[in-house]
């Protein structure tokens, strides 16, 4: 089970991109709004960047492992695809899960604990990545990696998806656009999704659904990428995807579309129609995102993305910045200079942290696991 050679650089720089929109999206959240929405909606509903992770992840998964799956799923496919999917995720969640534990439990005055999001029947949950699933009714230590746990049944079910979308085509690309149809408009509208801080407040009709049922929202954005990377390898679209103009129209309906809060199935589409134009790409935005700096920030996205919870958490313990008014998690602002000051110095903060854990933690955790528990010795990034 080889995967191809022909890595797609590109969407690395596309995730270190989204990795840092999500880390603003929740310093907003946990610390001060430093930007009003009256201005913009943009970062404001930039929660979606993990709707653009679940597509990524389908669209590479196919593009890597879709051939070692076309013909059937053996015992030991399925084992060495699984070790190697389990290697890259796990490490660092259960680094990052087990170091938050141990500073909740001794790093903090026992005044600051427990919170509503910190409680030992949880952390079960948290460890076998069930945490997306609904079981609890609020988000849990580690927030960010509710996406971990929906991300993982993707994987559970790549297999059996790649297969069946490889052996009958038509059929599966319709009964797979409808249940992505239908797990987005669940959550949108039928399942009975609360605010767990402010239940009184009813949630908008929108996907952020996280600890509530966020695994279909993971498993659709997977599915979602599956079939882009089919659609892809049509000679006549990548020709159309490779040119700069395409690239930029997408990124500017983009940012119009987060700017201006339209609904975020829309928004879903053009991530959708974004993943495969930055894939095929040759041009312009080619070069930047191959540049070092942007593959860096692609390389240690995971990290920045489970560590940035470091960064927040003293704020859910009563911690507050000098100049933030307002209480209560996302209802906390900040004048704009002070605020993109603050800001920055988190993202600094978080980026040398995580190429620390990138470097020390992920790294090696992933080539020790590949070595001793799988015979597959070169595995994507």
């Amino acid at each position: 089970m080889l995967p191809k050679t022909n890595y797609l650089s590109n969407l690395t720089a596309l995730r270190g991109i989204a990795a840092i929109l999500v880390a603003i999206f929740h310093f907003e959240m946990a610390v001060a709004r430093f930007i009003p929405a009256s201005s913009t909606q943009f970062f404001e509903k930039s929660y979606l960047m993990v709707d653009l992770f679940f597509i990524m992840s389908g669209f590479i998964m196919l593009h890597v492992y879709g051939e070692s799956f076309s013909i059937n799923v053996s015992g030991n496919n399925y084992r060495k695809f699984m070790v190697a999917r389990f290697a890259r995720i796990y490490p660092l969640h259960f680094f990052s899960l087990s170091l938050l534990i141990l500073i909740t439990f001794y790093g903090y005055p026992p005044s600051a604990y427990p919170n509503p999001m910190e409680f030992n029947a949880s952390i079960p949950t948290n460890y076998l990545l069930l945490h997306s699933y609904y079981i609890h009714r609020i988000y849990t230590w580690n927030i960010p990696s509710w996406s971990i746990s929906a991300e993982w049944l993707a994987y559970l079910l790549f297999p059996a998806l790649a297969l069946i979308l490889k052996r009958l085509k038509v059929q599966a690309l319709i009964v797979y656009i409808i249940v992505i149809i239908l797990s987005y408009y669940s959550i949108m509208y039928l399942l009975p999704r609360k605010n767990p801080l402010y239940p009184l407040i009813p949630v908008p009709h929108n996907i952020n659904s996280t600890y509530d049922y966020g695994f279909l929202r993971g498993v659709a954005g997977f599915m979602t990428g599956m079939l882009m990377y089919r659609l892809y390898l049509w000679h006549t679209i990548q020709q159309l995807l490779s040119k700069d103009l395409t690239a930029l129209i997408i990124i500017i309906l983009l940012i119009a579309g987060l700017h201006y809060a339209i609904n975020d199935a829309f928004i879903v589409i053009l991530f959708s129609a974004c993943v495969p134009a930055f894939a095929a790409n040759e041009g312009y935005f080619k070069r930047i995102c191959n540049t070092q700096i942007a593959q860096y920030f692609g390389d240690i996205s995971y990290s920045i993305y489970l560590m940035q919870i470091f960064f927040q958490d003293p704020f859910s313990k009563g911690f507050r910045l000098s100049g933030v008014t307002g209480y209560g998690r996302g209802k906390m602002n900040i004048d704009f200079l002070p605020g993109i000051v603050y800001c920055s110095i988190y993202l600094a903060l978080l980026i040398i942290t995580a190429g620390i854990t990138y470097r020390f933690i992920e790294k090696p955790s992933r080539k020790f696991i590949n070595k001793y528990w799988s015979s597959e010795a070169t595995l994507s990034k």
